[in-house]
């Protein structure tokens, strides 16, 4: 739609308003720009604006000034001229009580005799052009002038139309609010050559305080304006106006939005600190886009009241809160979501959960996960049973992790897999010794290890099966990497808690912890007999299972570091080897503790390289030292070292004599 710069002018200051500025902030606001045109002979421009269909208002400069107005929190040239409707005749209303009405619906009927010219202005008919409106007879085109300016304007009617089309009343829009009888009577005294001009409109009377928001406050600023012109172009003659006024009830359009949510969808502002919009600034911005909101501070919401000519527009709480954005600049948001580095409280059993994966992912082994539901190979009336199972398959609840992994050492032996290292962390179920009718849950963990090419004695022979004594050093490898203080017996008691029916005799160690004095797990070779029900071949597997939690309370976490670390020097060292005459048992430990003491500063490390006793003399001994200086600020030059050598001298000669008295 193209609006005229310059007919925008007459209800807004532009000039104070740069042009760049201003198309920024319209295409920020939603109402993009799609092309400017000049107009030299007028000194005007045209802008071509792409009006959204949620946007229908935006019809007229007025509107458009009304929106800038808005934006750029500029106040309009004009104010509101007070509408008169005292005098008019009030409308009998059924429906409504004195009290039980809000509005007042308005019609204004002019009677307009002698036109003289129907000559129209050059710069009214430019107007037209640029809307694409065809040119007519004067009145007509003054007609869609004041459309065009204020967004609204008046019917032309006579009697001879209305004798020819006595139903010409019904079709007006706010003219249905009244009885047509009555305005037709008003219509029937008029002058039959005379043109008829009704202006009409919704006004909110003074004393009504249940609305802030106006439905037509400058209706007669646009009266004004198209008398003046009417009497100006054609110069017609205007006669004495009937006014009829009707009491009417209009719904009050209102929407409430809490604080939470628009900081939920704007998010933070940019600066020092991150902080959202200020209450006292949110409130400014709702009231520059005249939305009337009064703040409840215990519920933290606004209430709004919508204009009329946004009552299509603002439906919704988002529709407010974009509002809010346009005007305080989307830019002047962050862009990116800012992320939380904060991570929330991790268990130390989750911690060791993840630790020991990962651990055992470095030695090799994959992790599989089974269903907990399953048919247990060794039948018992203490196994968990399953109501109403659905397959034969699936009536228990498992009683130990090892036969789960057979059960993928099987699948995986028939799709040709000839290397499997498997572990599972799971759930198994055992019965409660106290009270038999219920089921305990715990967490075990799983592995087995089925590899015919593990290792080789030589590299010309052959690689050979894995072993108990190499699983068993897998197994160490990992407790020792865990930390873990549990060892390994060979004690073959018989434990409930594991599956010892899978194990062979005397082919089977116990993982036990010497805090609490029990067994936590056990390792070992599969049982012949079950392997041959697998195939007919002999393998080698080896299994173990062990209680998780248990496991976890045998580990000790080291909080604190045994070692101190220094500044190393960039400087290059001296070193002096030394030998010491002492006596026998004189403290190797108090010898290096003098020295060091004596020469703090420079002294690297003292190392004992070797001693010499003699048979013959067992009272005496000589200890052969080396002796490292180094600066951590320079290079040692002659003079530090021949101070260091005296010095060293110096000591040695006290250590003799020290040792000699002795």
């Amino acid at each position: 739609m193209k609006f005229s710069l310059q007919l925008i002018n007459n209800f807004i200051n532009l000039d104070q308003i740069q042009f760049n500025k201003f198309e920024e902030n319209l295409t920020l606001s939603g109402l993009e720009i799609d092309n400017i045109e000049k107009i030299n002979k007028y000194k005007d421009k045209i802008i071509d604006i792409n009006i959204t269909a949620n946007r229908e208002e935006i019809s007229s400069s007025f509107s458009l000034a009304r929106e800038t107005s808005t934006i750029f929190n500029i106040p309009l040239k004009i104010l509101p001229i007070k509408l008169n409707y005292k005098n008019s005749i009030q409308q009998n209303t059924n429906n409504l009580t004195n009290t039980n009405y809000n509005h007042i619906a308005y019609i204004r009927i002019i009677t307009l005799e002698e036109i003289c010219t129907n000559k129209t202005p050059d710069w009214l008919l430019n107007q037209l052009k640029i809307r694409n409106i065809k040119e007519r007879k004067t009145l007509n085109n003054i007609q869609e002038y004041i459309k065009i300016k204020w967004g609204k304007t008046f019917y032309i009617i006579n009697n001879k139309e209305i004798n020819q089309q006595k139903n010409i009343i019904k079709d007006l829009n706010l003219i249905k609010l009244f009885h047509a009888k009555e305005i037709q009577l008003i219509i029937n005294n008029i002058d039959s050559k005379s043109k008829v001009l009704i202006f009409t409109t919704i006004h909110k009377p003074e004393n009504n305080k249940c609305l802030n928001n106006e439905y037509d406050e400058f209706y007669e600023n646009a009266f004004i304006d198209s008398m003046k012109l009417i009497t100006t172009c054609t110069g017609g003659k205007i006669g004495k106006y009937k006014e009829i006024h009707q009491k009417i009830f209009i719904k009050n359009n209102t929407i409430e939005i809490s604080k939470k949510n628009i900081n939920k969808s704007l998010g933070y502002i940019k600066g020092k600190k991150l902080k959202f919009i200020n209450t006292h600034k949110i409130k400014n911005i709702l009231q520059q886009l005249k939305l009337s909101p009064k703040y409840c501070k215990t519920d933290k919401l606004f209430k709004l009241t919508i204009p009329n000519y946004r009552a299509n527009d603002l439906t919704r709480e988002i529709d407010i809160i974009e509002e809010i954005g346009k005007i305080y600049k989307f830019q002047n948001f962050f862009n990116k979501i800012k992320d939380n580095n904060l991570q929330g409280y991790q268990s130390i059993n989750f911690t060791k959960v993840k630790q020991i994966r990962n651990i055992l992912n470095t030695l090799g082994l994959h992790e599989v996960i089974n269903c907990c539901i399953t048919k247990n190979i060794k039948n018992d009336l203490n196994n968990p049973q399953i109501h109403n199972p659905i397959t034969y398959e699936q009536q228990e609840l498992r009683t130990n992790i090892l036969e789960s992994l057979i059960h993928n050492y099987e699948n995986n032996i028939k799709n040709l897999k000839n290397n499997i290292e498997i572990f599972e962390i799971g759930k198994v179920f055992n019965i409660n010794k106290k009270s038999k009718q219920f089921y305990k849950e715990k967490r075990h963990l799983g592995i087995l290890i089925y590899n015919k090419n593990y290792i080789r004695n030589n590299w010309s022979n052959a690689p050979t099966h894995l072993n108990l004594f190499h699983f068993k050093n897998i197994i160490e490898t990992f407790l020792e990497t865990i930390n873990s203080k549990a060892i390994l017996t060979n004690n073959e008691t018989k434990n409930i808690n594991f599956a010892n029916h899978l194990f062979k005799n005397h082919k089977k160690i116990e993982i036990y912890d010497p805090k609490r004095r029990k067994v936590i797990g056990v390792l070992g070779e599969l049982n012949n007999n079950f392997i041959e029900q697998i195939n007919n071949k002999k393998e080698k597997i080896y299994i173990l299972e062990i209680n998780l939690h248990q496991l976890i309370e045998t580990t000790k976490s080291n909080n604190h570091l045994e070692y101190i670390s220094q500044k190393y020097s960039n400087y290059p060292s001296v070193t002096r080897d030394v030998s010491i005459k002492l006596g026998k048992y004189i403290n190797l430990e108090k010898v290096k503790h003098t020295i060091v003491n004596e020469n703090n500063e420079l002294i690297e490390s003292v190392e004992i390289l070797n001693e010499y006793n003699n048979e013959q003399i067992n009272t005496t001994r000589y200890i052969s030292l080396r002796i490292t200086y180094r600066s951590k600020t320079k290079t040692l030059n002659s003079e530090d070292i021949r101070y260091i050598d005296n010095n060293l001298n110096n000591q040695l000669n006290q250590l003799r004599q020290s040792s000699n008295n002795m």
